[in-house]
């Protein structure tokens, strides 16, 4: 257990965050997401994330897991029987498992498992609990066909939502290995004070909170703890390794639920870094320091396979 609190300084990150500030120009993640066309800003990211950089020698399949597509991806000869579950950030809104090929592919060569990203449904056309559904009986098929398998849980933003909140409701069945997430959001019913830290977000404005209440929630009770995983039961959770950027509108959330974990104790580890951004470790291969959370995260995965 333990947090640990960075600095990033490398030109690798600074280059990164001016990429993304570029690329979320216009994706509306603040008061007046609830008014875009989300079906639109979907193709214009998903083509762009389409040119992110990926590990050469991964290959990629598209499967079917009941009624829910996915992606898998595998670099050589595979070195265990063990699979990473992945699901996608993107606010509930937007993002896919093929725009996610880069991190995959990440995942897939630093593992030696078999990556697979699973699609969900996404809001506002399908509220919870339609994706978080999608991704409980996306799961259930994983365990069907690789009986034998552990399994990894990574996710960022909605995407670590949905695999806390998965993990809470398969915990009973004993599959899942470890979970690792990035900036999760992980309280829905406002009950987070965010003023106790300073929060400087270009991609997560605090105003979103609201509207994505409104958009994913719907008619469900915030307290869910399928929707605000903060309110689960965490004894006998899996260990759990978070990160977060220290000045994100979720920082919040990461250090709520790293005090519940370790109230319950689990085995957690939290990683706070200044100057980056929200979701940032999903940059992989492409800065030292998300390099190093990447092997971190591995070698912490290892420790429970």
């Amino acid at each position: 257990m333990g947090i640990q609190v960075r600095e990033a300084q490398s030109e690798e990150m600074r280059k990164n965050i001016y990429t993304v500030q570029q690329m979320t120009k216009g994706m509306g993640f603040d008061e007046n997401m609830g008014k875009v066309n989300w079906s639109f800003v979907r193709i214009i990211s998903n083509f762009g994330y389409q040119f992110m950089p990926k590990e050469k020698g991964v290959k990629y399949k598209k499967i079917r897991l009941g009624n829910t597509n996915a992606l898998v991806s595998e670099y050589g000869q595979l070195n265990n029987e063990n699979i990473i579950m992945y699901i996608h950030g993107g606010g509930f809104v937007s993002g896919s498992a093929a725009s996610s090929k880069g991190y995959s592919s990440m995942l897939a060569k630093y593992s030696g498992c078999k990556v697979i990203a699973v699609d969900y449904a996404l809001a506002p056309e399908n509220a919870f609990p339609k994706g978080f559904n999608d991704c409980y009986n996306a799961f259930c098929e994983i365990i069907r066909m690789y009986p034998r398998a552990k399994i990894t849980l990574v996710g960022e933003s909605a995407g670590a939502n949905l695999c806390l909140a998965l993990a809470l409701k398969v915990k009973e069945m004993k599959k899942v290995a470890c979970v690792l997430v990035h900036s999760p959001i992980v309280d829905f019913t406002g009950s987070l004070d965010r003023t106790e830290h300073e929060i400087d977000d270009f991609t997560v404005k605090e105003g979103c909170l609201k509207p994505l209440n409104e958009i994913y929630v719907g008619e469900d009770e915030t307290g869910n703890p399928f929707i605000s995983p903060l309110f689960g039961n965490y004894i006998d959770f899996p260990p759990t390794f978070i990160t977060c950027d220290y000045n994100e509108t979720l920082y919040a959330d990461a250090k709520a639920l790293y005090e519940k974990l370790e109230n319950a104790n689990v085995d957690v580890e939290l990683v706070e870094v200044k100057g980056t951004f929200h979701a940032f470790a999903t940059i992989g291969t492409g800065t030292p320091e998300t390099k190093q959370i990447l092997e971190e995260n591995i070698a912490f995965m290892n420790k429970y396979l």
